[in-house]
């Protein structure tokens, strides 16, 4: 037995001296994994679960102060909401919108709707503009950028010549106002 161990050695020795030698590394590397990187990563988890800890706890509030700046907020909020007079001047905005950006309005439909719990007044409107992309992509970032409170519900794109840009942009939108004048 002896005898064949030392012939397989005699012939097969850059390979057994390849096995030894990535043994020899895979041995090292395991114990410097172990010893030195387990120890650190560790370290760094626990450092990383503090911030995260710390980080959530910064970001609270107690409850009579959130309370007390949502309270802030919902009267800014009212504040803004213009009066049930206003809306001539707002439906003017609109228009006047859709003229800066070189859009065609089309049928503008209103409906008010009362809303009793909050003494508010909504106006569902339905409008249809046309023009090419561009100026109708223009008019939707106007609406968006208007300060009054509208709400844009619903858009719907379509266009009937493929072989010429008219974008026929239908929309739905909800303009709230304050009961008053």
């Amino acid at each position: 037995m002896k005898q064949y161990f030392l012939e397989i050695v005699r012939q097969k020795w850059r390979l057994l001296t390849v096995v030894l030698s990535l043994l020899m590394l895979n041995i090292s590397l395991g114990i410097l994994v172990s010893s030195y990187q387990l120890p650190s990563l560790i370290d760094q988890q626990t450092k990383w679960s503090a911030l995260r800890q710390k980080a959530a706890r910064s970001g609270q509030m107690d409850a009579t102060a959130l309370h007390q700046l949502g309270s802030t907020d919902l009267e800014k909020l009212r504040a803004s909401i213009p009066e049930r007079s206003q809306f001539a001047r707002i439906l003017g905005d609109l228009l006047e919108a859709a003229s800066s950006s070189a859009v065609e309005v089309g049928t503008i439909n209103y409906k008010p709707v009362q809303i009793k719990e909050e003494a508010l007044l909504s106006y569902q409107l339905s409008l249809s503009v046309s023009g090419s992309y561009a100026a109708v992509k223009s008019y939707l970032a106007d609406l968006q950028k208007n300060s009054e409170l509208i709400v844009v519900d619903s858009v719907n794109f379509s266009n009937s010549d493929i072989l010429f840009e008219n974008v026929v942009m239908d929309m739905h939108l909800t303009v709230y106002l304050r009961e008053g004048a």
